[in-house]
């Protein structure tokens, strides 16, 4: 048995990916510089570190209560990672290997240290009876299945979803996804596989492959961001290892622009389509020219790792880093404009009001923040338990409306003119990284951890349709003509 630290290292960055951690995983990966490994990770299934840690876990539990007749000591304590262990022993023991149910024990000893894989799987499929024909089963976890149970055992439904189509292609979790504004059936895709695709959905069995190779040839990179232009002409693509191209929506590629090799965690268009900003683990900002895909400028932009950059025009966009502190920044500007203060912690996301006024922001504090150029901070929204890890406003000039998302499980909606929350969507029991707003602002769709993406009313904040895929869900993006696209791992 050979035990490497890579593959340890590669379980752990797993994890961090697949529990929502993905700053925190693209700086792991950087500083235990797997990117740089010769040798191509295995497709290792979802959830392998608990497992292991699990089988390691019971092993040493048998091995704790072992006697030395072969007998096992019926312990009710608890057994964990951390912590010593102290036996609550029973004077009753039984043979290692009896067939006696653990549930006929006093106790179930250690059954607390395991996730159950033998979950029950049921999908959406054709019914007979007729007052069943608005409804569709779904898969919840273990803890919900029980509580949505009534007196007579049979488990709630959640109401139908319109049909759902896999898009088969990526060989590793897909965490991004993007329609293309200018042809609503085009979607583009990327993934942990170091390749970004881009779907018709009129022939979605077919897709074109965008690739992002490593230049030793061998290791895979994750896509880390895509964007397509306001216009629907370019799908820009960035890469882990530092990559950044720009595409046609043919598939073509368009331009290799300057790789730095260093980390790339957000991309974004200018309104024009004319400029790219990107943003680095190494806390710098680099503007593109896409027209002759020359670097324009370099930002020392944050004293730690930028994590989101966003456009308020053609030549303005403002950014955030795990330094808590936002900036805004302008082309040929070598020094901020303004500078927002006031999180605790890491500024996951910002985003501008569709009408410029105002700048949203959400941290790792459990805050979301609205700022204004000549008000400094406007509105400081607390009500989030946990991490808010997006932030999107209502796609209206008119009204002064937006969502976050939150580690704690729950969506919430605030109203900046009222000053206040508007409405909690607490359907998931996970942690909900990803949420988006219909074109016509009527209805949000949120995906989590859960496996669950919703789709909400807007107007009275009612869950109108639900639907649970295969697994867990990292980007959910609303097509115009109300075909919603999913991400999963």
């Amino acid at each position: 048995m050979v035990l490497k630290s890579d593959d340890v290292n590669y379980l752990v960055y797993r994890y961090l990916r697949e529990s929502g951690f993905l700053h925190a995983s693209y700086i792991f990966q950087f500083e235990s510089q797997l990117h740089k490994n010769e040798q191509e990770q295995p497709n290792v299934e979802p959830g392998s570190l608990i497992r292991v840690l699990q089988k390691g876990l019971q092993y040493m539990d048998v091995e704790t209560h072992l006697n030395e007749d072969g007998t096992a000591r019926l312990c009710t304590a608890p057994f964990s990672l951390v912590g010593k262990h102290v036996c609550s022993v029973h004077t009753e023991t039984r043979k290692l290997g009896d067939k006696t149910p653990r549930g006929t024990e006093p106790s179930t000893h250690g059954g607390h240290t395991l996730v159950h894989d033998a979950k029950e799987k049921r999908v959406a499929r054709p019914v007979e009876n007729e007052d069943e024909s608005e409804h569709m089963d779904v898969d919840v976890p273990d803890a919900e299945r029980d509580a949505n149970r009534g007196d007579s055992g049979k488990r709630r439904r959640g109401r139908m979803v319109e049909a759902a189509q896999m898009l088969h292609g990526h060989t590793a979790p897909v965490f991004l996804c993007a329609w293309c504004p200018g042809q609503p059936s085009v979607l583009a895709t990327g993934a942990g596989d170091g390749t970004a695709r881009i779907w018709d959905m009129a022939h979605p069995t077919d897709s074109t492959v965008l690739r992002h190779d490593a230049t030793d040839a061998t290791t895979r990179v994750d896509i880390t961001s895509i964007a397509w232009n306001e216009q629907g002409t370019f799908l820009a693509t960035a890469s882990f290892n530092g990559q950044l191209r720009v595409w046609t929506t043919l598939g073509e590629q368009r331009q290799v622009l300057r790789q730095r090799r260093v980390p790339i965690i957000a991309l974004r268009w200018n309104r024009k389509g004319t400029l790219l900003a990107t943003a680095y683990l190494d806390g710098s900002i680099a503007l593109w020219d896409t027209s002759n895909g020359q670097q324009r400028h370099e930002f020392r932009a944050h004293s730690g790792c930028v994590l989101d950059v966003d456009w308020l025009d053609n030549t303005t966009f403002a950014s955030s880093g795990s330094d808590k502190v936002i900036r805004v920044w302008r082309d040929f500007d070598p020094q901020p404009i303004k500078t927002f203060s006031g999180h605790k912690s890491d500024i996951n996301c910002v985003k501008w009001h569709p009408g410029g006024k105002y700048l949203a922001s959400a941290s790792d504090d459990g805050s979301v923040k609205v700022w204004s150029m000549t008000e400094s901070l406007v509105c400081d929204f607390v009500g989030h338990a946990q991490q808010v890890f997006l932030v999107k406003w209502l796609p209206r000039s008119d009204k002064a409306i937006l969502a976050s998302a939150s580690f704690d499980g729950t969506v919430r909606v605030w109203d900046v003119h009222a000053n206040s929350c508007t409405g909690v969507f607490d359907a998931h029991t996970k942690p909900v990284d990803c949420l988006a707003f219909s074109s016509d602002g009527r209805h949000l769709a949120t995906g989590s951890f859960d496996r669950k993406v919703c789709v909400w009313s807007i107007k009275d904040g009612s869950l109108l349709k639900s639907f649970t895929a295969d697994d867990v869900v990292h980007d959910v993006q609303w097509a115009p003509k109300g075909r919603i696209a999913v991400a999963l791992a």
